[in-house]
């Protein structure tokens, strides 16, 4: 299944008008439209992976050109020789020798990187047949290990380091496993507490937070 060449990567602006409402507001963002910027890859014979990257509105058409620039990265190339070398795939999209002159791991260039890499995620998962997080939980951990770019947080943690954890915690995991998929996974919502929004408004919300099972509220101010 991953021996499939990609033919085509589209990708578009996607907008809704949250600021009419003030929803998502911030002390730094007070009228965000929540936006994204939504990637496609299309492979011969049909499979399809979806990713997006989350933006605010205004600049998402700047972020769209950025995913269409890097499309000559993609178009052509097989799943099975990305997934063969994640960690290169990420480096051949981000080192490019004039892109990398306006942010290869900043800014647009990194918000475009993310739709595309997320697109191929989802590719990929769909390849084997999996929900993304299967496929994770599934993996060698060499092999997610493999997957990662460590080259700016060796600092914090090493890819040995990242190893060691992965390999201790494969004891229990599948037990963890099915305990998630029956009692599930922590969440919590940021819908009801936006500072642009009325203390009327936000303790209706917050009630109707609590009354619907959410037991963890986020506020943003």
């Amino acid at each position: 299944m991953l021996k499939r060449k990609i033919i085509n990567l589209s990708v578009s602006d996607v907008r809704f008008p949250t600021s009419l409402e003030q929803h998502g507001s911030d002390a730094m963002h007070p009228d965000p439209d929540y936006s994204v910027a939504y990637a496609v890859i299309e492979t011969q014979g049909g499979l399809k992976g979806y990713g997006l990257t989350f933006t605010l509105g205004k600049g998402t058409e700047i972020v769209v050109c950025a995913v269409k620039a890097l499309s000559a990265f993609v178009i052509g190339k097989h799943l099975e020789d990305i997934v063969d070398d994640f960690r290169g795939f990420y480096r051949l999209l981000t080192s490019d020798g004039q892109m990398r002159w306006i942010g290869p791991e900043k800014g647009v260039i990194q918000l475009a990187t993310a739709a595309v890499l997320n697109a191929v995620w989802d590719l990929w998962a769909r390849a084997e047949g999996k929900p993304l997080w299967k496929l994770l939980v599934d993996m060698d951990p060499e092999k997610l290990i493999s997957c990662i770019e460590f080259r700016y947080i060796t600092d914090a943690l090493t890819e040995k380091e990242a190893l060691d954890i992965l390999l201790r915690a494969q004891d229990g995991k599948r037990k963890r496993e099915e305990q998630m998929l029956q009692e599930g996974y922590p969440a919590y919502t940021t819908s009801c507490a936006w500072i642009g929004y009325s203390d009327e408004q936000l303790k209706e919300l917050c009630m109707k937070a609590l009354n619907d099972g959410w037991t963890r509220l986020v506020s943003k101010y």
